[in-house]
């Protein structure tokens, strides 16, 4: 139960987290209009999940109920670990998105706080716990894999947005369809920078000799079902790209647009499970 609650808090800050990144640099990338408030309503949800997150880490280490907040081991963390620099970092980062958001067009300003509120992440997982200089290169690469997951994450939530709400004419039809065009540059950039940072946090975490021990741990499995994820995902997102967007550009957009519906909602849940999985991996011991 305690383990629960820790691997929820994560999940929801990683979520959080992803899209205060993820949607500005869609909107900007992709050149469309900015919503300043959900920035900001992202910015003070990720102060809250941190705090959330913070309890439950002091509860999953005294073993006792997130119900019953152990203020004591809290403030431990917050002082006596570099939990407390990474918190404060990420708090000055979501406070400076705040006020972006708060700003005409301060979206955009809010994307470079938001990357590094994101970037934090890294220093509270596996990647924080490796020292000297690999440790420097495992955070570079956890970095790098948090802002491709969150880039990801952005676009499919507006696309998704996109094609359930758009109606089946001409003109909307083909701004979504020119919106799915655009994003496979982006898309690729953001495949091959997961890839490569991910096979460097797989060696990096395990060893290059250890690897094959993933195969008898639950941490393994677990690893094992993300990479299937990622993988259907990436076969969605071919699909999209050479089959049903070019179909929606050349017409029959009302079947063409029930196909994209439920191939970026699957798509979607496959992200959303990624994130939950990678929440979990996160408290586990590789080697068990």
């Amino acid at each position: 139960m305690v383990e629960g609650a820790l691997i929820a808090a994560r999940f929801a800050l990683m979520i959080d987290l992803a899209l205060l990144m993820g949607l500005p640099l869609f909107w900007w990338t992709m050149g469309l209009p900015g919503r300043r408030g959900i920035v900001a309503l992202l910015a003070i949800s990720g102060a809250l999940l941190s705090a959330l997150w913070l309890l439950a880490s002091a509860a999953a280490m005294t073993g006792t109920p997130i119900s019953s907040p152990d203020w004591a081991t809290a403030w431990i963390l917050l002082t006596m670990t570099p939990i407390g620099p990474v918190l404060a970092v990420r708090g000055a980062a979501l406070v400076l998105a705040l006020v972006a958001a708060a700003l005409p067009h301060g979206w955009r300003w809010a994307l470079l706080p938001a990357a590094v509120a994101a970037a934090t992440l890294a220093w509270t997982g596996h990647a924080g716990a490796t020292e000297d200089t690999v440790g420097s290169l495992h955070r570079a690469a956890d970095v790098a894999h948090i802002w491709a997951a969150a880039g990801w994450t952005g676009a499919l939530a507006v696309l998704l947005h996109a094609v359930l709400t758009v109606r089946a004419t001409t003109g909307e039809v083909q701004h979504v369809a020119r919106m799915l065009a655009r994003f496979s540059v982006m898309g690729t950039l953001i495949v091959a920078t997961l890839v490569i940072s991910g096979a460097i946090n797989a060696v990096m975490i395990m060893g290059v000799a250890q690897l094959p021990a993933l195969l008898g741990s639950t941490y393994g499995w677990l690893l094992g079902a993300k990479l299937v994820l990622f993988g259907l995902m990436l076969g969605l997102a071919a699909a999209n790209r050479w089959r049903l967007t070019p179909a929606l550009e050349g017409g029959m957009p009302a079947t063409t647009l029930a196909h994209l519906r439920l191939s970026l909602i699957v798509e979607t849940g496959a992200a959303v499970a990624i994130i939950a999985l990678v929440a979990w991996l996160g408290t586990l011991d590789p080697a068990v």
